[in-house]
């Protein structure tokens, strides 16, 4: 991103200024944020969107846009379309070999979108059984999921 940004801007402070204020914004808005796709390419976008607004505001002359494509990822090349069906189909095989009544806590917080007070009630188990769960089952995705992890 800062890479982005300085070879576009061709100014370091203001470069480091930019990436920060994605990553502010980016907290700022973290409970409506959905990413539909990567986050690479979506930090890259937030990097361009604020890179074009400063442009816009301080109207830089020496700016060369035409840069922006050949640093930006394509999202929907046949790789990454690939590489995201595997995930979501290694993920399948994962939620699945979870034991029962862990898979169901998690199908019912993540696929059905249901707060743990409200599993634990239909359940009839404790909420903190509920966290337990979600913990056990986050734990063994995450490692079955570690081959593609890419940051």
């Amino acid at each position: 991103m800062f890479l982005m940004a300085v070879s576009t801007l061709k100014d370091r402070r203001l470069s480091e200024e930019i990436v920060q204020e994605v990553f502010i914004n980016i907290w700022n808005k973290r409970a409506s944020i959905e990413i539909t796709h990567s986050v690479k390419v979506y930090l890259f976008a937030c990097t361009r969107y604020q890179i074009y607004k400063q442009i816009q505001q301080k109207k830089l002359a020496q700016v060369d846009i035409s840069q922006f494509h050949e640093l930006i990822p394509d999202p929907y090349t046949p790789q990454h379309t690939l590489e995201y069906r595997d995930l979501l189909d290694r993920l399948a095989v994962l939620i699945n070999e979870l034991p029962p009544r862990c898979r169901k806590i998690y199908q019912m917080r993540r696929e059905e979108d249901l707060s743990q007070n409200e599993i634990a009630e239909k359940l009839q188990i404790s909420r903190k059984s509920v966290e337990n769960q979600m913990t056990i089952a986050l734990k063994k995705l995450k490692a079955g999921l570690s081959r593609f992890i890419f940051f």
